[in-house]
């Protein structure tokens, strides 16, 4: 996966484009579907526009989930033998943690201490998804060596990010699901979901909360309309919140990254979900496009 080069920090904007094709051998009765598609807002994003086309035509609901996300329901109102949902937007974004340069130079405390509010509100990020593999995936850290003297900084993150890229291969994958972060290390290939599911799992091991972030990549394949939805880690650190690092590409997330939704569990973010009463029907292979496009500079006056 070839990826444009983080620039310098600079308030951007980007527009990207979101279309998803279901087809099936005959009309089906499409259930309630759940959207995931809305970009996360925060002082360092801003959304600017945003449109959701469906064919055939669905009402839609929106809500806030638990984690923030900002979810859709989309409820149809007649059968039809294809589905397409399209979103388009267009952010702004500013500098975020992580991306400067003085940040990453400071690198991160071992061992993480979460006090007061922060220990019960990091709890669920802490815990494992799959405990039973967490001892061998500590030792596989432990391995590399990537800890600092206790009460010391070091690049903790930006290290293990970098690691897990040149362990593990890329391998896009549309099939649902992640692969466990063992089976990951053994194949030593994986899907950005896997390879964000791996480090996730390696900072709960050290007793960092991490999260899941599912969201878009501007590539050099987005930009021609053959890019795919992107997932990436996000850590918890006292003195700077959260911070992302893809580890697909072995850097820490830059201005071509755009975070759709958060959670503790990969299984609570997939971009659409939904079912349908077949008919007797059959459904053909799904079609993904994404596209890029990076816009003019954002006006830099105000907050």
């Amino acid at each position: 996966m070839e990826v444009i080069p983080p620039d310098e920090p600079v308030p951007i904007r980007l527009r990207f484009a979101h279309t998803t094709s279901y087809r099936y051998s005959g009309p089906v009765t499409f259930r309630k579907h759940r959207l995931v598609l809305r970009p996360r807002e925060s002082h360092f994003e801003q959304l600017e526009s945003m449109q959701i086309e469906t064919q055939p035509p669905a009402k839609l609901q929106w809500f806030q989930d638990v984690f923030g996300n900002v979810i859709a329901n989309a409820r149809f109102d007649r059968p039809a033998d294809q589905l397409v949902i399209r979103s388009e937007f267009v952010i702004a974004k500013k500098s975020a943690p992580g991306w400067s340069r003085s940040d990453s130079e400071r690198g991160e405390r071992f061992p993480v201490f979460y006090a007061g509010i922060e220990e019960t509100a990091t709890q669920v990020y802490r815990q494992s998804v799959y405990p039973p593999e967490v001892e061998k995936i500590r030792q596989w850290v432990n391995g590399m060596n990537l800890l600092p003297p206790l009460g010391q900084r070091g690049h903790i993150f930006t290290r293990l990010a970098e690691v897990i890229h040149q362990t593990i291969a890329y391998q896009r994958r549309e099939v649902a699901g992640v692969q466990s972060p063992l089976e990951t290390l053994r194949l030593t290939t994986g899907s950005c979901r896997d390879t964000a599911v791996l480090m996730m799992e390696a900072g709960r091991a050290l007793g960092f909360a991490t999260r899941f972030v599912s969201g878009y990549l501007e590539s050099d394949n987005s930009k021609v309309g053959r890019g795919s939805t992107h997932a990436w880690t996000e850590i918890y650190f006292p003195d700077r919140g959260w911070v992302g690092y893809d580890p697909s590409i072995g850097q820490p997330v830059g201005s071509g990254h755009v975070a759709v939704a958060v959670s503790h569990h990969p299984r609570g973010v997939m971009p659409i979900s939904g079912s349908f009463d077949t008919h007797g029907h059959t459904a053909q292979p799904m079609q993904v496009a994404i596209e890029s496009e990076r816009l003019g500079l954002v006006n830099q006056q105000g907050g």
